[in-house]
């Protein structure tokens, strides 16, 4: 008799979404099934990493010593302020510049379409050249050019993937949402500007489309910033702890759907 199907909608939330590695270390240590992981900017990043089989341990080693200069470098185009192209290199040796029909786990990565502003959801093709785009925050990034289209950060569009994963055959969605780091009183230069912009469009948008999950897992993040990296333990602990108070509801659910399966065969 098969099982139900589990999918994983991780949230974007730029330093804040390290939480979903914390919190897929928790699912993988007790052995909660992950058929398909849908994911959007930093939760399109771990989702695609973990669905190409990186050791979580590894990345969160790895996430503990990054810094901003490692990944990005200012280039001054007339579509962004910083260059994305050190983050690229990264995914594709990560992923093993792999396709998306390569993976292990089938996993989608969203993005937004900057001209008609619509979801584009990305399930074929370079996983290096999706994360690139579903990352790509508007005005900071330089957007990615992509069959015709000029994609940018998914957070735009959808936060939190659930419904995507709804559309890969999910029976049961667990979704990450990190939430919303303080709104700045300091505003200091462009990139404050673009951020500050950004987070509150997004803030209204998400009062109008909630989450599609049958498990919301929202660590608690409190005071942490979008940028601040250098607390990437602490966040990644966040999530590891958000993640143990949902097992119960999470071993609940499954066990719903696994009855109820047994009950129409």
């Amino acid at each position: 008799m098969p099982n139900p199907k589990v999918g994983l909608a991780l949230g974007s939330g730029a330093a804040r979404g390290l939480a979903n590695l914390g919190v897929l270390q928790v699912l993988h240590e007790k052995k909660i099934p992950i058929d398909m992981i849908a994911g959007t900017s930093a939760g399109a990043i771990i989702g695609c990493l973990y669905a190409a089989g990186s050791d979580l341990y590894i990345l969160a080693s790895m996430a503990e010593e990054l810094d901003w200069n490692n990944l990005t470098s200012w280039t001054f185009q007339r579509r962004g302020l910083v260059s994305s192209e050190k983050i690229h290199t990264m995914l594709k040796v990560l992923t093993k510049d792999r396709n998306f029909e390569d993976l292990p786990i089938p996993a989608a990565v969203v993005a937004t379409d900057l001209q008609r502003g619509e979801e584009v959801v990305l399930d074929s093709g370079s996983v290096a050249d999706a994360i690139r785009a579903s990352l790509s925050i508007p005005g900071i990034f330089v957007p990615m050019e992509y069959e015709g289209k000029l994609l940018v950060d998914g957070a735009l569009v959808n936060r939190v993937p659930g419904n995507v994963c709804r559309k890969m055959g999910a029976e049961l969605v667990i979704a990450v949402d990190v939430g919303y780091a303080p709104l700045r009183s300091n505003i200091r230069n462009l990139p404050d500007v673009i951020m500050q912009t950004i987070d509150i469009l997004s803030r209204q948008a998400t009062l109008q489309k909630g989450a599609d999950a049958d498990v919301l897992i929202i660590p608690d993040l409190g005071n942490v910033t979008l940028t601040q990296l250098n607390r990437a333990a602490e966040i990644i602990e966040k999530g590891r702890q958000a993640a143990l108070q949902s097992l119960d509801v999470i071993w609940d659910k499954l066990a719903l759907l696994e009855s109820r399966s047994r009950g129409t065969s």
